[in-house]
């Protein structure tokens, strides 16, 4: 895996990590990153990484952007011995100017950050940081929830930004959304704070990037970098600090802050009626944070790729001609699998 510097060309590439708990919004942002990016004339490339065995995410996103995937588990964890290929390998095949990383939702951002950074030693990527979507209506209600491993996650992630987006804005009153935003701001008293609603901002989404991101090198790019080492120095220290996260070796003696969510895939072999799956999807436990997938319906003539993203639901149709095989994925806290798979197979049978 080793490489020259200059086989890259002389300009580093920049890399920029997307972190957010389930359901928060990363691929709308994602997404409005690639126009911007496209527009300003970069070459953009992405690796999406999803806790499941598929990547739905993925079909979002125009078909003409190089993709990378990490399948099965979060790049902190199972996958991130692979990270370092991945990136090699789109830096070699594609030579982007930019590459997004879009991490899964239970990723821990920091140990994501050391991943990056161990492969910019031997090729020429530079981490620039860390970007954190913030679901404002979950993060309040689990605040008021109080203590769990899904918040102590969800402050790691905010921790560990240079960027926090605050998304969903919208699904709360003025004073609950500044309850939140103070609440950002006592965990990371360092990182911008930007609303940003269906993946719109009032200002330009790369003007705010750490380091504001700029192809050419300029001096307030190099500044920008330098900003971005000190930070990660600044993250090194918080994660010493924490000292419960450490994946140096892959025992996993102390329990990760992830390890009560699950994941379930599973593949339909029948298809659905619309009715009966959004009702599914309206019943599914408070336990179940995200579902997603590719449906086909006895009642429609189009198939659907569906996201549901804490109660909400948004289904839109695939191209007639897209391969991609029907999938379910449930991500969720401690949820009985076995009953969840038992529905789904129920739904395939009923048809009036």
């Amino acid at each position: 895996m080793r490489a020259q510097a200059n086989d890259y060309g002389d300009k580093p590439i920049q890399v920029y990590v997307l972190s957010g708990y389930l359901g928060s919004g990363k691929t709308t942002v994602l997404q409005k990153l690639l126009e911007g990016s496209k527009a300003k004339g970069w070459r953009t490339a992405v690796l999406m990484n999803e806790a499941g065995d598929v990547n739905l995410d993925g079909e979002l996103l125009a078909k003409d952007v190089p993709m990378a995937e990490l399948l099965g588990g979060c790049i902190c964890c199972s996958v991130k011995n692979d990270l370092g290929v991945s990136l090699l390998q789109l830096a070699r095949d594609h030579r982007p100017d930019v590459i997004w990383i879009e991490s899964t939702g239970v990723a821990q951002p920091l140990e994501m950050m050391d991943a990056v950074t161990e492969v910019s030693m031997y090729a020429k990527l530079e981490l620039r940081g860390l970007i954190t979507v913030v679901d404002a209506r979950h993060l309040l209600d689990r605040l008021r929830l109080g203590a769990g491993k899904t918040l102590r996650l969800m402050r790691e992630q905010i921790r560990g930004a240079s960027l926090l987006l605050l998304s969903k804005t919208d699904l709360v009153g003025p004073g609950e959304a500044e309850e939140v935003r103070a609440q950002l701001r006592e965990w990371n008293p360092s990182a911008a704070i930007e609303d940003i609603v269906k993946g719109e901002t009032g200002t330009d989404l790369l003007t705010m990037l750490p380091g504001a991101v700029g192809v050419g090198g300029s001096r307030q790019d190099r500044q920008g970098l330098e900003n971005g080492h000190h930070d990660h120095d600044r993250h090194n220290q918080v994660h010493r600090a924490h000292g419960n996260h450490d994946h140096g070796n892959h025992d996993h003696e102390s329990p990760r802050l992830h390890d009560h969510v699950h994941v379930l895939t599973h593949y339909p072999s029948a298809p659905f009626r619309s009715d009966s799956f959004e009702r599914f999807l309206r019943e599914l436990p408070s336990s179940v944070y995200r579902a997603k997938g590719i449906v086909t319906f006895t009642d429609t003539a189009a198939r659907y790729l569906f996201q549901f993203a804490y109660r909400e639901s948004d289904f839109m149709p695939l191209a007639a001609q897209n391969p991609a095989r029907d999938v379910v994925v449930l991500i969720g806290e401690d949820f009985n699998e076995a009953d969840m798979r038992k529905r789904l197979v129920r739904l395939e049978t009923m048809r009036e």
